[in-house]
């Protein structure tokens, strides 16, 4: 039994039903949709994955509108032939924002949720459509009984793509004021952006030197709630470039994810603040499913594995997921330059293979436990992509900075404009290269993978260094 609930889909998804539903006559109408889920660890979203529009004889619009059982009949057909659910979303022209059930559109759905049940072994979707913002609302009808069916309603409703936007349900996910601490924060982009932020739920994949100051920004500016992930401790090696380290940190091995959720919760300007601190990778399962609980993500690592399943989060998943990172090239002791860059992988946006973040054929060395035996690194040549471990405190702060603007222009959209493309910035030239092309052809991510959600390939498994490394501290994960 599904208890904690929130629905998804892309841009293009949202605009394609945005223009059936807009009707020029200002009156309702509705169309059947096909949904798959995405479990996390205490949250199951619904990922719409198509639309099903009607032809004129599957509806009768009257000011509200009617459906035929054979519209429905032939939309639960196609659900279960692509290993899908139904849904049923319909639209409110005048409606504002978040959108009860009335007890027609009450009775209108419950009166298919058995059916759809049988007909794809998933419950039905319920959805409604503002036209005066529109904004969506969800639910999901569940069996509590013989012929007992009822609803439970999503806590938000997000679109994800170019621009980041979301429905908070306010009964489940109220909007918090916002105090005196957070005055400068909202002048800046208004109180329905800060609203937002302060109902996101936002994860932190790797709290090292780039991810520890994401963690300290967030925090100020008021998100909700931060999910930290990351089993690796303080080492004096650290202390250099990782903010709030100390050397009695690194003495005690202290597990970066403990510093980085103190430091939150010291930084935290929303009164309703919860920060969740796991010794985990995103590659385990327990990891994953915590990122999978997340509205966004930020990807602070710099191993080829756990890329590839914040790609993977990004696209079959619908969480789109903040990348960047830092190269700094040296000779003989000296440095040439330096690079930082910041991207967003989501719908419409190229992801993070194709930018060439991580090369798949090192996924399996990792996987295979190569890259934590340093007899392989050795052997690798000195000038090798995964021999480089140049960094310091100024680029990272750079680097955090550039993943920081990606994120906020995503979520605010000053002057409309949400997507500038990926920036790449070069230090010994003072430039900043914009990268706007899509992804790849032929690219999994864009292609078959795309909201597969649970259907997307297993491609988390266990990981010796993180149990090595919560056993020499002698913790135990848990999520």
């Amino acid at each position: 039994m599904i208890t904690r609930f929130g629905a998804a889909m892309p841009t293009d998804m949202a605009r394609r039903l945005t223009d059936h539903l807009t009707r020029a006559d200002g009156q309702e109408d509705c169309c059947f949709v096909l949904w798959r889920p995405s479990t996390g660890a205490h949250r199951t979203s619904a990922l719409v994955v198509d639309a099903v529009l009607p032809a004129e004889s599957d509806r009768i619009v009257h000011g509200t509108v009617d459906f035929t059982s054979a519209y429905f009949r032939r939309a639960a057909q196609l659900a279960a032939a692509q290993n899908c659910g139904v849904g049923l979303i319909h639209s409110h022209p005048r409606g504002h924002g978040w959108q009860g059930l009335n007890p027609v559109d009450h009775a209108a759905e419950e009166g298919f949720a058995a059916q759809a049940m049988a007909l794809t072994g998933l419950p039905l979707l319920g959805m409604t459509f503002s036209g005066a913002d529109h904004a969506h609302s969800a639910r999901i009808w569940q069996r509590h009984g013989r012929r007992q069916y009822e609803p439970l309603h999503a806590g938000n409703v997000r679109v994800v793509g170019r621009q980041f936007t979301a429905t908070f349900n306010p009964r489940l996910m109220p909007a918090p004021p916002a105090p005196d601490t957070q005055l400068r924060t909202v002048s800046a982009w208004g109180a329905t952006v800060q609203e937002t932020l302060a109902r996101l739920n936002i994860g932190v994949i790797g709290t090292g030197s780039v991810g520890m100051p994401i963690v300290e920004a967030l925090a100020r500016t008021g998100i909700g709630q931060l999910t930290l992930l990351d089993f690796d401790a303080v080492e004096s090696v650290n202390l250099d470039r990782l903010l709030h380290a100390t050397r009695s940190d690194a003495q005690l091995h202290r597990a970066k994810v403990d510093l980085a959720a103190e430091a939150a919760r010291r930084a935290a300007t929303n009164p309703a603040f919860r920060v969740v601190a796991l010794e985990a990778s995103v590659v385990e399962p327990d990891g994953f499913a915590a990122a999978a609980d997340c509205d966004v993500l930020f990807s602070c690592v710099d191993r080829p594995w756990p890329r590839q399943i914040l790609n993977l989060l990004a696209y079959a998943h619908l969480i789109p997921v903040i990348d960047g990172g830092v190269s700094v090239t040296t000779s003989n002791g000296r440095m040439r330059g330096a690079e930082w860059r910041g991207h967003v992988a989501a719908p419409g946006r190229a992801c993070i293979e194709c930018l060439g973040q991580y090369d798949p054929g090192h996924v399996a060395l990792e996987r295979s436990g190569l890259l934590d035996d340093p007899e392989y690194i050795t052997g690798l040549p000195t000038d090798h992509e995964l021999r480089r471990k140049e960094n310091v405190f100024v680029f990272s702060l750079a680097a955090a900075a550039a993943q920081l603007t990606q994120f906020i222009t995503m979520v605010s959209a000053p002057a409309g404009i949400a997507d500038t493309g990926a920036h790449l910035y070069h230090l010994t030239t003072g430039t900043i290269d914009h990268e706007e092309q899509g992804c790849n052809p032929n690219c999994p991510y864009s292609g078959e993978m795309h909201i597969l959600g649970d259907a997307a390939p297993a491609a988390v498994g266990s990981h010796p260094a993180a149990e090595q490394a919560r056993a020499a501290r002698g913790r135990q994960q848990v999520v």
